[in-house]
């Protein structure tokens, strides 16, 4: 009750409104691999086990909660997409209440603005890729560390590496923070961590034969080798879009005389630093396990100057101004990047021209959504055809073409030249069978495709 007195817990629920009806009207379906998640719970939920039926390249629980929001939503797919938007507001409470017990209302309040409205939240909250999910979890166990309840914080640690295998790096930053200074409480942190993970790690383990550990974990160790994206590019990307993060937690750590306060959320960052310095196969969204820790260093720093004249005024000004030009940025640049506007022409395309008994392979971004909506399954259940499954030698081109043999369609990203010539396939695209078998039948350009393709092709096969 004291609570929503606050007036501070009331602006912060503002600005959390504010950030939910602007990614609720950017709701739409774009090219991404969480159509292979939305796939993936699909097949849960007709009895098959992840490891032992299909491929899975992480713990199982974002799957499990895919399965279940397709029950919760009644098998309308777009609202799937309202879990990593939905977490990153949990995520923001979290931190509204973490900076509210540490500091004060005012604090938590900027540092949760700061978060929503990151260039990272507002552009990652597009895709389900779990990062959402796992940062959720993240701040849960962070929140409740410091709240004198280890055993809750590590059940919160244990779901988030049921997420997410990046999940161990702020987790072992928590495990020093308590060795540090509440080694009293340390074996009920790790018990909280092993009461959720431990048995079902095994559970999983032993149902698929091994193959457990092997998908989620010595596939990872296959791309240490410097498979993926310049590395300097997506850091310098993320450095720029989030630059006042960036400088504001660099000031904080600089100058800050009370540091202790926040050791925790410093040694969780820490941590998470060496997932950037030692893993070459970097992405964009894996910065989310810092920001909402950069978002209250910044926070911090930015009250240090809480004495000056007419200081709430222009905090508030400053507020106002980031979350216009991040939205502005986000809504221009990058809100109608990799949208599918021919979803719909596709899925009725696929359902014509085939019965429900037929199959559809394809591109890890576009066929396992087609297959959702059009109710035709995918062929042998390949819902994951990412490149790297075939760069690693998880998985070779001529298996998943014996896989895939009487296939209906098959669904691909690639480019158009301007002589006609279609190149830019991925290594899953089964590229001889589709030369022996099948036939270019559709074609759909995409205007603005971050991954710089700029068609979608179907190949009907005999």
């Amino acid at each position: 009750m004291r609570l929503i007195k606050d007036k501070s817990f009331l602006c912060f629920l503002s600005v959390a409104l504010v950030f939910l009806i602007l990614k609720i009207l950017e709701l739409r379906f774009k090219f991404s691999d969480g159509f292979t998640y939305m796939y993936m719970g699909r097949m849960i939920l007709d009895g098959l086990v992840p490891y032992k039926d299909f491929f899975f390249a992480s713990p199982p629980l974002q799957i499990y909660l895919m399965a279940f929001g397709e029950l919760f939503t009644g098998g309308n797919f777009l609202f799937l997409k309202l879990i990593p938007i939905i977490s990153a507001v949990g995520s923001s409470f979290f931190i509204y209440s973490y900076m509210r017990k540490k500091f004060n209302g005012s604090y938590g309040l900027l540092a949760s603005a700061l978060f929503l409205f990151s260039l990272l939240v507002l552009l990652t909250t597009d895709y389900s890729t779990g990062i959402s999910i796992t940062v959720f979890f993240i701040l849960g166990m962070v929140y409740f560390a410091e709240g004198d309840k280890p055993f809750m914080a590590g059940i919160f640690g244990s779901l988030a590496l049921l997420t997410r295998l990046y999940a161990p790096l702020p987790i072992a930053g928590t495990v020093l923070y308590y060795f540090i200074y509440r080694r009293k409480e340390i074996w009920r942190f790790i018990a909280g961590v092993l009461v959720l993970f431990l048995p079902i790690s095994l559970i999983f383990e032993i149902i698929s034969r091994g193959a457990y550990l092997s998908q989620i974990f010595f596939f990872r160790l296959h791309l240490i080798s410097g498979i993926g994206l310049s590395k300097w590019n997506v850091v310098s990307f993320f450095i720029i879009g989030d630059i006042m993060l960036v400088f504001g937690s660099l000031v904080y750590f600089m100058f800050d005389k009370e540091k202790r306060k926040m050791i925790l959320p410093i040694l969780a960052t820490a941590f998470s630093l060496l997932l950037y310095i030692f893993y070459s196969d970097i992405y964009y969204l894996y910065f989310g396990l810092i920001i909402a820790f950069l978002a209250m260093f910044t926070a911090k720093f930015i009250f240090e100057f809480d004495g000056f004249q007419n200081f709430r005024k222009i905090l508030i000004v400053l507020v106002v101004l980031l979350v216009v030009i991040n939205s502005s940025i986000y809504l221009s640049s990058y809100a109608t990047a990799s949208n599918m506007p021919f979803t719909n022409d596709l899925v009725n395309f696929v359902k014509i021209n085939s019965s429900p008994n037929e199959t559809i392979y394809g591109n890890f971004q576009v066929a396992p959504l087609i297959s959702l909506l059009s109710g035709r399954h995918l062929a042998a259940n390949i819902a994951d055809t990412n490149p790297k499954n075939i760069m690693t030698n998880t998985f070779n081109i001529s298996s998943i073409e014996d896989k895939i043999a009487g296939v209906k369609f098959i669904i691909e990203k690639g480019n158009v030249l301007s002589d006609g010539t279609l190149t830019g396939f991925d290594d899953s695209t089964p590229l001889s069978y589709m030369q022996k078998n099948c036939t270019l039948v559709k074609t759909y350009f995409i205007e603005n495709d971050l991954s710089g393709n700029n068609f979608v092709g179907v190949w009907e096969c005999k």
